[in-house]
């Protein structure tokens, strides 16, 4: 047989709350937010197939635009980080365009989404899709 020490009542869960700011500002409250360099790889593929003329985005390693050694004291939303994005366009987009487009879309998302600013994006296009091929007639 086994015993148990009666149990004390327990009170519910006490979470602090986050004071807002007047202008509705949330990042006035208390604690961090850390996302993972993986989520933020994954956060820019999607912003990049997101724009029109990409049929396929990867991003490479994430690099820090700043120097070593960091002083503690510098802000973790000041660290900017360089992406490189390699995609794939669409046939017959044009590609200056669509590299414009994405550069822009993919730094607002990821900066809006993580927090992070992004210092230096690359951009390589490594297809263009399929081209059109003209129909021959069939010789019999």
């Amino acid at each position: 047989m086994t015993a148990s020490a009666p149990s004390a009542p327990t009170a519910p869960l006490q979470v602090p709350a986050v004071p807002v700011a007047p202008d509705g500002d949330h990042r006035a409250g208390p604690g961090t937010l850390r996302v993972d360099p993986r989520v933020i790889r994954k956060l820019a593929a999607q912003a990049a197939r997101e724009v029109d003329g990409v049929s396929r985005a990867s991003i490479g390693p994430i690099g820090r635009a700043i120097h070593h050694p960091v002083p503690a004291s510098t802000p973790a939303d000041q660290l900017a980080i360089h992406l490189e994005v390699t995609v794939n366009v669409d046939y017959p987009t044009p590609v200056r365009a669509v590299v414009e487009r994405l550069a822009g879309h993919v730094s607002r998302r990821v900066e809006e989404l993580a927090g992070r600013p992004v210092g230096r994006l690359g951009v390589h296009v490594e297809d263009l899709g399929e081209f059109p091929r003209p129909e021959r007639p069939r010789v019999r």
